[in-house]
């Protein structure tokens, strides 16, 4: 990032949430910034002539899915289109076609897409007549796409020469668990990949955005799925993308793809596979919104909209709202304060009934100093964030202070849907206590006396028994409990 971008960044949130937390911002920033060591390392030339063989031998046996990419195009430079077109030729897996949706305004254009189509037919020319804004320029080239499975692609950026080659092993490896024929039967809906920034200046890759696995929560708290993600094709034929969402039309469309198989059924989450490893690079440019968030603030107020529209299909009691850092969300929930102020047991009701999904919610404690000592656990009892001092984010994601599905949350911070109530009491032996209801009160007397590894096991005890049932877990760090210890 360059010094006037990063001046830039910090002045707007400041002005946005104060200096103190822009203290604290800058502070986190410059911690981040000294420890990052992030490299990006290119296919080495014998891994790519292996997924080139690999991809013939499957041409051979006659059993090819087909990729479509759709990239909507606006009076793009000539530097860029070329490199990106060139990263979709360069392609380990052929099987592919490139569908260029063009609303430019000058001929140069078409042009160079010209160049490349008379020699290749796999890429397609959509001329639209005018320029209708990114889902309308969009929509035309995912209606004209042939393939399976159908990518989004930004017109500055460039994939990896592998991304399709991981794409088809997940689809590939799908259909044989299942033991399907037809493409159009995967029960694999979505995609994505870890993805990069590309510094367009100093021509280095860096904040490399490592993935979880699909987490409704928090995807609810912004659109980390991001870059480079692939669809089923009736999938995303069917719900396009919606104008109103302009700026978050993708953000939009992960919701509505992801909720509608998934929110009320958290064992369908295997729909949607994650791909651990950089398959698109994101190129930073003055002007470009991985450059300078800010440069779209239009967009992050359609994020909060396009979350708002999912609350509300789906009879959520909640608001959706923007938190400090820009493009980051969470949802009120009504009943569920946070922020230290008591929930009771009738806000209780209200979110679980607004989540029939969820088997329960927790928050953070708390130690002395302010640092985080409870709250998100790992399968493995490992707690996330700890030791971050308050008023700290955790990192590029910001995720410390996200909504999010978890393994297991604290015990001492903790309020349980009534039909698990049995199971909570069954499973740690101690009596339920709403411990969202006694933040302001600290960890009550009985989980106090328990030494930290005994409330950890039977934090990940009772949360075994929650996933048992197909529900899940949900961490909310805005409710806190203060520890004495």
């Amino acid at each position: 990032m360059s010094i006037r971008n990063a001046v830039t960044k910090t002045i707007a949130y400041a002005r946005r949430n104060g200096y103190r937390a822009a203290f604290f911002a800058a502070l986190e920033r410059l911690s981040l910034n000294r420890k990052e060591k992030y490299t990006f390392v290119p296919l080495s030339e014998a891994v790519i002539r292996e997924q080139k063989q690999e991809y013939k031998l499957l041409a051979e046996s006659g059993c090819l899915l087909r990729f479509s990419i759709v990239v909507p195009l606006f009076n793009t430079s000539e530097l860029y289109l070329r490199a990106m077109i060139e990263s979709v030729i360069a392609q380990t897996y052929g099987n592919w076609e490139l569908v260029l949706s063009d609303a430019s305004l000058i001929p140069d254009v078409g042009r160079i897409v010209a160049e490349y189509s008379k020699d290749d037919p796999r890429i397609k020319y959509v001329k639209l007549d005018k320029n209708g804004g990114i889902s309308d320029n969009t929509n035309p080239g995912i209606e004209k796409a042939t393939g399976d499975y159908i990518g989004l692609l930004d017109h500055d950026d460039v994939l990896t020469p592998d991304a399709l080659y991981e794409m088809s092993r997940v689809i590939r490896k799908s259909m044989q668990s299942y033991k399907l024929v037809k493409f159009s039967d995967c029960p694999v809906r979505l995609i994505y990949s870890d993805e990069d920034k590309f510094d367009d200046v100093k021509g280095r890759y860096y904040e490399c955005h490592k993935k979880p696995s699909f987490n409704m929560d928090y995807l609810f708290s912004n659109n980390y799925i991001c870059h480079f993600t692939m669809l089923r094709a009736d999938v995303i034929k069917r719900l396009k993308l919606r104008s109103k969402y302009d700026g978050a039309q993708d953000y939009d469309l992960f919701l509505r793809a992801c909720t509608e198989s998934c929110l009320q059924m958290p064992l369908a989450a295997n729909q949607i596979v994650h791909i651990d490893k950089v398959l698109y690079h994101w190129r930073c440019h003055q002007g470009s919104t991985a450059a300078n968030p800010a440069s779209k603030s239009y967009a992050y107020e359609a994020g909060r909209l396009a979350l708002q529209d999912v609350a509300e299909r789906y009879g959520m009691a909640a608001k959706a709202a923007h938190l400090q850092h820009v493009g980051f969300y969470r949802l009120d929930y009504d009943g569920l304060a946070g922020d230290g102020a008591n929930t009771n047991a009738d806000g209780d009701a209200a979110f679980f009934k607004s989540r029939p999904d969820v088997g329960c919610i927790g928050g953070k404690i708390l130690d002395k100093k302010n640092r985080i000592c409870g709250g998100m656990y790992r399968k493995d009892g490992t707690l996330a964030f700890a030791g971050l001092p308050e008023g700290y984010s955790g990192g590029l994601q910001h995720r410390a202070v996200l909504q999010q599905d978890s393994y297991a949350v604290d015990i001492r911070c903790i309020a349980v849907r009534d039909d698990l109530v049995q199971a909570f009491e069954d499973a740690t032996g101690i009596k339920y206590v709403n411990g969202l209801t006694e933040s302001d009160a600290g960890v009550n007397a009985v989980l106090a006396a328990l030494p930290q590894e005994e409330i950890v096991k039977l934090s990940l005890k009772f949360a075994a028994e929650v996933h048992k049932r197909g529900l899940r877990v949900m961490w909310d760090p805005k409710f806190v409990t203060k520890c004495a210890k």
